[in-house]
């Protein structure tokens, strides 16, 4: 299932990925549709009456008009160039501005993407790389913004270029046949260059990461330690500067690139402009073309000369846009939720959690993608309601997978799940998760308030309707052993947490978090409690504590443990040692030490351990009285 995932890739052509952002920017400001379409014909109506005004001015006074028709013609011509350019500087300032904030349109719609995605397809590496280049274009604010300004610009170079050329077509096709060579030579030479510009630039790639990862370290507190206490401040300096000189050579030998560019350019003009100029005079000097039409054509060849090219230049820069709203729209289109949207229903999900739940698993098995050997391999295995299973095994044995399974962040790649004997895939996503409630080992605490981060929600003091959590969440708070730090806070649950995001929040111990922690995993009325370490980071008279209470923190519950620490497992009614991804032990603590196999061995040398300790803190304590 997790590898058709990304089967659904599409691939989207430049017209298509145009076309999409433009309705994208309808859909955001509507303006920003139309000033795109509209901003054309004050362009390129402007620019013909000031073709028009100097040929003109000379057709009046080769005609010997009064002062008065010459004057008012130049005055419309020029009042309307003015009225043109002034309504084109108007949509372009719009464009300008409001374009600024058009890729917030993009990062809402990521970010509901994000949110509706399944954890797993978060954790696959093609699904990952995708949303990274989606984040990466989406914020460059420049990228997807200077399409409002190219897309007028190709727009206007298109109805130019044709209405231009089929003028100048009318007196010489080899004068309109000349400018179109010499434009293409110059956006071939461009085209040239860029390609010579971005392959110097990605060899920058090895300088510049060499040269962010000295800069970054030389600003961290731990490697600072370690540059000055083996004195290799030198060294850094000397590795930067090389990493600069190696910038500049790269950006050196694209600046002569470009200059070699500018300079064939300039000769191409030069020949060009020569030939074309020099065949207009000498049709004037033949008699057979007006000085009026003269200075009608010289404006024509600038501005044909000037509209082809910003066509070319136009589609070439589009280059950019295309390749970003390509990346948004496969990422925007990536399959929706494998989960039942319409669940198993409110009155079946209330039963459950009223009645006790049951996990049930049968030949389950899990690969990751691109992985080639299961991680886990036909584990079966049945959790009563309220039941306390431990998990247990060494690191790589696959509790963490098997864990994710359980919290529905990944789907069985064989086999399927059992919740009270209805499949997992019936539920829909939002009743899973209400039956779960998880300590992970690497919890994540978010910059809000403590009781938002203990109960996902702010708690209103006095306030008849929490009142019922208000009592649930002291419960919660006693249990886990972080009432007393909690009450001893000056502001209690509205006290602000990480500091990285707010500089007066208040940030907790190890031994503290990891409290907070557990309260928050118990505060949550989920029938199946997941405890990943949950005493990681305690002391041992922390964890006595703990465990002193953990029979009243699970009561009703069925509890999966995972530890470590076999001595902890004891209290458990089951026991399941993993290795290799399937169970090789099952039974009570004292049914495994019968059996005096892997689980006996381990527990024997981590007693061994333990003991070891214990012994030298009682020498190291005699010692220091």
């Amino acid at each position: 299932m997790k590898n058709q995932r990304i089967q659904g890739e599409r691939k989207y052509g430049l017209v298509s990925n145009v076309v999409y952002n433009m309705r994208s920017s309808k859909a955001w400001d509507p303006k920003l549709f139309y000033y795109q379409l509209l901003m054309i014909f004050p362009d390129v109506a402007a620019a013909c009456m000031g073709v028009l005004l100097p040929a003109w001015l000379v057709k009046g006074l080769e005609a010997k008009w009064d002062l008065g028709k010459l004057l008012l013609t130049i005055f419309l011509l020029a009042f309307g160039i003015w009225v043109f350019e002034m309504l084109r500087e108007g949509m372009q300032e719009y464009l300008y501005r409001n374009s600024l904030s058009f890729n917030l349109y993009y990062e809402k719609c990521c970010f509901a993407k994000v949110m509706d995605m399944d954890y797993e397809m978060l954790e696959d590496p093609k699904i990952r790389e995708l949303t990274g280049n989606t984040w990466n274009v989406v914020r460059n604010v420049f990228g997807i913004r200077n399409s409002f300004l190219t897309i007028p610009k190709l727009l206007s170079g298109i109805l130019g270029a044709g209405l231009y050329g089929i003028l100048i077509g009318s007196e010489s096709i080899l004068l309109l046949v000349l400018i179109i060579l010499n434009t293409a030579a110059s956006f071939l030479l461009l085209s040239f260059v860029r390609r010579k510009h971005e392959k110097y630039h990605k060899s920058l790639s090895s300088f510049t990461a060499k040269a962010s990862y000295i800069s970054r370290q030389t600003m961290e507190k731990t490697a600072g330690k370690e540059i000055r206490i083996y004195q290799m401040a030198d060294w850094f300096v000397q590795k930067y500067e090389e990493c600069l000189k190696g910038i500049d050579g790269i950006y050196g030998h694209i600046h002569n690139w470009y200059f070699v560019r500018g300079t064939a350019e300039a000769l191409l003009s030069f020949l060009s402009g020569g030939f074309s100029y020099g065949y207009l005079l000498y049709r004037l000097v033949q008699g057979s073309l007006g000085a009026a039409d003269f200075v009608f054509y010289t404006g024509l060849l600038g501005g044909f000369g000037s509209y082809f090219g910003q066509m070319l230049y136009g589609i070439l820069s589009l280059n950019e846009l295309d390749t970003s709203i390509s990346y948004i729209r496969k990422f925007l289109s990536l399959p929706e939720s494998v989960w039942n949207p319409a669940g198993i229903g409110e009155k079946r999900l209330e039963a459950i959690k009223q009645n006790g739940i049951t996990v049930e698993l049968e030949n389950i098995s899990y690969t990751y993608p691109g992985g080639k050997e299961p991680v886990l391999s036909d584990i079966s295995l049945v959790i009563r309601p309220g039941e306390r299973l431990a998990l247990i095994g060494l690191n790589g044995a696959g509790k963490t997978t098997l864990v994710k399974l359980l919290c529905g962040f990944y789907q069985p790649t064989k086999g399927k799940i059992l919740i009270n004997g209805i499949p997992a895939a019936e539920f829909s996503r939002e009743e899973y998760y209400s039956l779960v409630s998880v300590l992970f080992q690497d919890s994540c605490i978010l910059p809000m308030t403590l009781d938002e981060n203990l109960t996902g929600q702010p708690m209103k003091a006095n306030h008849s309707a929490e009142e019922a959590c208000r009592e649930r969440l002291s419960w919660a708070l006693k249990i886990s052993g972080f009432y007393e730090k909690y009450e001893s806070l000056p502001e209690k649950g509205n006290t602000l947490l990480v500091r990285e995001a707010n500089k007066e929040a208040l940030d907790f111990s190890g031994g503290e978090r990891q409290k907070m922690l557990f309260a928050r995993a118990i505060y949550k009325e989920a029938p199946l409690l997941i405890l990943d370490e949950p005493t990681a980071a305690l002391d041992p008279i922390a964890e006595n504590e703990l465990y002193m209470k953990y029979g009243e923190a699970v009561k009703g519950r069925t509890c999966i443990y995972i530890s470590h620490r076999l001595s902890s497992t004891r209290f458990c009614d089951r026991i399941c040692l993993l290795s290799g991804g399937k169970i090789i032990e099952e039974g009570t603590h004292d049914e495994l030490m019968e059996k005096n196999g892997s689980y006996a061995n381990l527990y024997e040398v981590q007693s061994r351990y333990y003991k070891e300790q214990d012994m030298r803190k009682k020498m190291e304590e005699a010692f220091d009285e």
